[in-house]
């Protein structure tokens, strides 16, 4: 492993009485989109103690604003690094300059180009603790496996955020127990809760709001859905979200038939209106970490049919709160589908016990406690540093 370089600050700028106010922390993305990780961040700038920790959001390119708007209501600041290509150097200045400049002492990455820049320019500034979320390493090819095995050493510490995902590390990456973490997705089990009845009498809408990427395999979905439509007269399937598939996702609805059953209905800001329109949630991701969209449609009170990939199996327990299939076979997915429209009661009893265990094992609550927890942790060995309520952070 390479040697670390001395930190940023050699000792921490202690005030009078010998502490110091909340430490500058930035997360960094690729963009302000709404995907799953945007989402995680989202809600870890806005949720974090901010007596510890001051919190700053910055993306590569943020030609999107979405999350960037709910970030300023949350009086979140953000920066947008203005890279324009893939390989634009100009944004390892304008990093190191926002590392530079706001004295960053926490620097914790997600995605792939965030956290090779991470690593990288983190290392060279000499921020004293230098994070990654790994959130579906396995999806990678070959050259970014190799960029990220070779960059993993310059990290402090890597965050899973399933123990799937945390096996993949280990055994790729050899990352060291002391410096590996599982942390799983958290969702706002208030905001995300369910209706009063599961059953609507128009009919049963089968529902995604996975994005619209090869990833998420749209293509099976709409195929077991054909088979669903022939048995089902009043069946309906309503996907959320764009991406780059859609085009084509229409297309092939077009040359199945089933286009007049299928409702594309674009990116919403908040996804829990259009959850609660449906009665079953389905997904037929080929690579996963770990669902956020399974995790709200949990709360949401759905059942769940899903791929059996990546760490969705830490989520959907099968045969209770929902049943897992095998990748990439439509007929499947459709008998699954099929299993909790004959019969309502079972969908009903699923999605009763989704709603159970999300409230158990994934509430944000408890995803903020443990990073808060790893934050405090990382900031005692790496700065030693500890957090006094009445004084705030004091050296130990």
């Amino acid at each position: 492993m390479l040697k670390r370089p001395p930190p940023i600050l050699q000792s921490p700028a202690l005030g009078v009485g010998g502490s110091t106010g909340p430490i500058p922390l930035l997360f960094l993305l690729t963009n302000f989109d709404r995907g799953g990780a945007e989402k995680i961040v989202t809600r870890l700038a806005s949720g974090l103690s901010r007596e510890k920790y001051a919190v700053t959001v910055a993306a590569l390119q943020g030609r999107s604003k979405a999350i960037a708007a709910d970030l300023g209501r949350a009086a979140v600041p953000v920066h947008d690094l203005g890279m324009c290509a893939k390989w634009d150097l100009g944004v390892v200045v304008r990093l190191s300059r926002l590392l530079r400049r706001d004295r960053i002492w926490i620097l914790f990455a997600f995605m792939f180009h965030p956290t090779l820049l991470a690593r990288l320019v983190g290392w060279a500034c000499r921020v004293p603790v230098r994070i990654s979320s790994e959130r579906i390493m396995s999806w990678e090819n070959l050259g970014r496996r190799w960029m990220n095995r070779w960059t993993v050493p310059l990290g402090t510490h890597v965050v899973a955020v399933s123990d799937c995902v945390a096996t993949y590390v280990r055994r790729e990456y050899r990352v060291p127990a002391d410096r590996l973490t599982t942390i799983p997705n958290g969702v706002d089990l208030a905001h995300f809760h369910p209706r009063t009845s599961l059953i609507r009498p128009r009919g049963f809408v089968i529902g995604c709001t996975a994005r619209l990427h090869r990833k998420n395999n749209h293509a099976a979905l709409l195929q077991a859905f054909t088979g669903i439509a022939s048995q089902w007269p009043s069946a309906q399937l309503l996907l959320v979200g764009r991406g780059p598939e859609e085009e084509r996702l229409r297309v092939l609805g077009d040359r199945l038939g089933i286009s007049a059953r299928v409702r594309f209905v674009g990116e919403h800001a908040d996804v829990a209106p259009p959850l609660r329109e449906m009665d079953l949630y389905a997904q037929s991701s080929v690579a996963e970490g770990m669902p956020n969209s399974i995790l709200e449609a949990m709360a949401t009170g759905l059942p769940v049919v899903a791929t059996d990939v990546g760490g969705t199996s830490e989520v959907v327990v099968h045969g209770e709160t929902g049943l897992l299939v095998p990748v990439g076979n439509p007929g499947a997915l459709a008998d699954a589908i099929g299993a909790f429209l004959a019969n309502p009661v079972m969908a009903e009893a699923f999605g009763r016990a989704g709603r159970a265990r999300a409230e158990a094992c994934f509430g944000e609550r408890q995803m903020l406690e443990r990073v808060e927890a790893l934050l405090d942790r990382l900031v005692q060995r790496e700065l030693h540093l500890a957090f006094d309520p009445s004084r705030g952070w004091v050296q130990c």
